[in-house]
C-alpha cells in the first residue's frame, strides 16, 4: 500500500432499502492508523454504511476500497474487519478464553501459540484470572473487553465498532473508552467507530464524519468540527451553540461588523468571503461567553437578565434574555462565583465568533 493510499476508501457509495436511501453517494477516506468517527444522530445512516464496510451489506452503487483493492462482493468473513457490537455478542457458553480464542480456530495456530496469543489480549485489556469465568459472571465494562479482546486477537489491521460503549454506565464508558483509545494508538490499527454521543466522538477521535440524512455533512478534526463548523446542522447537532442572525453592517480592515437587531458585534474576519450587505449566522459556544458583573469600556459587551441556571458540576448553564437576543452561557468556575442572579454582562471576543451563510 502506497503511503499517500488510505486504508479505506469509499467513492460515491449508495445503498436504498426500498424507497428509503439510507445511504446517499457518500465518499469518505479513511486513513491507515486513523480514528474516525461515524457520528450523527438515530437513522442517519451511519450504521448502514459501518455495515457496508464490513461486508454485511453490499452497496448499491459506488464501490468501497481497502488497501487500494475492490472489496466489492467480499464476504465479510474475508475482509478481516472484525465489528463489535452494543450487545457484546459473546458465546454465554463459552468461557472469556474460548470466547477470545474462537476465530484463532481459522488460523490453526500450535496450541502453545494460541495461547501466546490469548495471554497477550487478558494482559492487554485487564482480564488477567479471568479466563475460564462464563460472560454471566462478568460486569458489562469486562464483558464489553472481552469483545474487544476477541475482535483484536487475530492481529486484523482494522477494528469496526458499533456504539459499542452505549450499554455501560456514564463512569465506565470513559474509562473504557480512554483504554480504547490508548490501545488503538499504541497498535496503529485503523478504528472506525459509530456513535451519536457527540462528547465520546469529540473525546476519541482523530477525524469526525457528520452523517445527516444519509450523506455527509462535514469531515473534520474534533476541533474543526466545533469550532468552525460549516453547516448549521453540524454545529447544532455537535454540542450547543447561540445562533444569531445578523447582517454585515460593514467591514473594517480585518473585522465585519455584523449588526443584529438593535446590537452590533465585531467578528474578525479570517478567511470569511463575506461583504457588506450579506446575511449570515453567527455561531458562538456558550463557553465562549464570558460573564462579568459589571460593564467594561470594550466592543462585543452587553448587558441581559438571568432567566434561569441549571448546575452541571464542571459549570453552571445560564439562559439569559439579553433583548431582543437571547443566550446560552456557561460559566466554567462555578466555584469562584457560585450562582449569579439578576443583570449581567457578556463579552465575547471577536475571535470567537463563527459564520454561516444565512440558510433561507
Amino acid at each position: 500500500m502506497k503511503i499517500e493510499e488510505p486504508m479505506i476508501r469509499i467513492s460515491h457509495v449508495s445503498k436504498n432499502f426500498g424507497d428509503f436511501k439510507a445511504i446517499n453517494d457518500v465518499s469518505l477516506d479513511i486513513p491507515a492508523g486513523s480514528f474516525t468517527t461515524l457520528l450523527g444522530p438515530s437513522g442517519c445512516g451511519k450504521t448502514t454504511l459501518m455495515r457496508l464496510i464490513a461486508g454485511f451489506y453490499e452497496p448499491d452503487a459506488g464501490h468501497i476500497y481497502m488497501e487500494g483493492k475492490s472489496v466489492n462482493g467480499l464476504p465479510a468473513f474475508k475482509r478481516h474487519t472484525p465489528l463489535v457490537f452494543q450487545e457484546y455478542a459473546l458465546f454465554p457458553h463459552m468461557t472469556v478464553y474460548e470466547n477470545i480464542s474462537f476465530g484463532l480456530k481459522l488460523q490453526k495456530p500450535s496450541r502453545q501459540e494460541a495461547k501466546d496469543k490469548v495471554d497477550a489480549m487478558l494482559s492487554m485489556f485487564g482480564l488477567q484470572g479471568l479466563q475460564d469465568r462464563l460472560p454471566r459472571a462478568l460486569s458489562g465494562g469486562q464483558q464489553q473487553r472481552v469483545a474487544f479482546a476477541r475482535a483484536l486477537v487475530m492481529g486484523q489491521k482494522v477494528l469496526l465498532m458499533d456504539e459499542p460503549l452505549s450499554n455501560l454506565d456514564a463512569k465506565m464508558r470513559v474509562e473504557v473508552r480512554n483504554e480504547l483509545r490508548e490501545l488503538q494508538q499504541r497498535l496503529g490499527i485503523t478504528a472506525i467507530f459509530v456513535t451519536h454521543d457527540q462528547d465520546e466522538a469529540l473525546a476519541v477521535s482523530d477525524r469526525i464524519a457528520v452523517f445527516n440524512k444519509g450523506q455527509i455533512g462535514q469531515v473534520g478534526t474534533p476541533w474543526d468540527i466545533y469550532f468552525k463548523p460549516k453547516n448549521k446542522f453540524v454545529a447544532d447537532f455537535v454540542g450547543t451553540a447561540n445562533f444569531i442572525e445578523g447582517e454585515v453592517a460593514a467591514e473594517e480592515g480585518d473585522d465585519l461588523l455584523v449588526k443584529c437587531d438593535s446590537a452590533v458585534l465585531r467578528v474578525h474576519r479570517g478567511d470569511y468571503p463575506f461583504r457588506s450587505g450579506d446575511r449570515v449566522t453567527l455561531v458562538i459556544r456558550p463557553e465562549c461567553i464570558s460573564v462579568i458583573e459589571s460593564p467594561i469600556a470594550s466592543e462585543n459587551v452587553w448587558s441581559g437578565v438571568i432567566q434561569r441556571s441549571s448546575f452541571l458540576g464542571r459549570m453552571i448553564r445560564y439562559w439569559i434574555d439579553g433583548t431582543p437576543l437571547q443566550w446560552i452561557v456557561d460559566d466554567s468556575s462555578p466555584s469562584v462565583r457560585g450562582y449569579l442572579q439578576g443583570t449581567v454582562y457578556l463579552a465575547v471576543d471577536k475571535h470567537n465568533i463563527h459564520l454561516l451563510p444565512s440558510e433561507l
